[in-house]
């Protein structure tokens, strides 16, 4: 081998494995995601888990009657997990769960035009997702044996086998003050007897979207009315 030729071979080698001692880009079981802006004021629910939290008292949210919902966004920082997901789908994904919310969160809230002092708005993040195997994932509901284990999934809230998630982040400010008041990371799996959800990624999409929409309007419904008296 000539210099040159050994020359580039030790350079590629050592290229290799500074790359294979770097560390890896820390994911949210380890850490909310890094170009988050909500990031550092959240905490983990439970160690491994990719659940993290931030919110300020229960109280503070009486006072809001009216919710803007912004347009979905799509996380491009280092620590994103799409997979092979590529950008068009990534955006089209981010586009269902926009309609899905605002179609939801309109049902108790009036979206007003402009923030008012009663007005909270919603910014939604999708950081990942997971692609849905369709044959296996809907094969695997269909047969006794099959539905029967999905069903004990379905009661412990575990997912179903071959079905995708989405990974997101809500963060949800004062209209005006732009002051955050809660802040969450959450994966999300459709129910494993939610058998349409298994057909494709696009039909797991949908029916996690539906999902975390129709959670998201009752969650605001409760922090937003009055405890009952005593």
């Amino acid at each position: 081998m000539t210099d040159v030729g050994l020359f580039l071979l030790r350079t590629t080698l050592l290229t290799s494995m500074l790359a294979a001692a770097a560390p890896a880009v820390a994911q949210t079981r380890d850490n909310a995601p890094v170009g988050l802006p909500s990031a550092s004021r959240m905490a983990q629910d439970s160690p491994g888990t990719e659940s993290w939290t931030y919110a300020q008292p229960t109280s503070v949210f009486l006072k809001y009657r009216t919710v803007i919902v912004d347009p979905v966004a799509v996380y491009t920082g280092p620590d994103a997990q799409f997979e092979d997901i590529d950008p068009a789908d990534r955006a089209r994904f981010a586009a269902m769960v926009t309609d899905e919310l605002r179609s939801e969160i309109v049902k108790s809230f009036p979206a007003p035009a402009k923030p008012q002092s009663d007005t909270l708005r919603i910014h939604v993040t999708l950081l990942g997702a997971q692609k849905t195997k369709g044959g296996l994932a809907t094969a695997t509901r269909v047969t006794p044996l099959g539905f029967a284990t999905s069903a004990l999934k379905s009661a412990i809230g575990r997912k179903g086998s071959f079905t995708g998630s989405l990974l997101y982040a809500v963060e949800v400010f004062d209209g005006r003050t732009k002051e955050l008041l809660l802040a969450a990371v959450r994966r999300r799996t459709p129910d494993p007897l939610d058998i349409p959800a298994t057909l494709s990624t696009t039909d797991t999409i949908k029916s996690v979207a539906r999902d975390f929409a129709n959670t998201a309007r009752r969650r605001l419904e409760e922090l937003t009315q009055a405890p009952p008296p005593r």
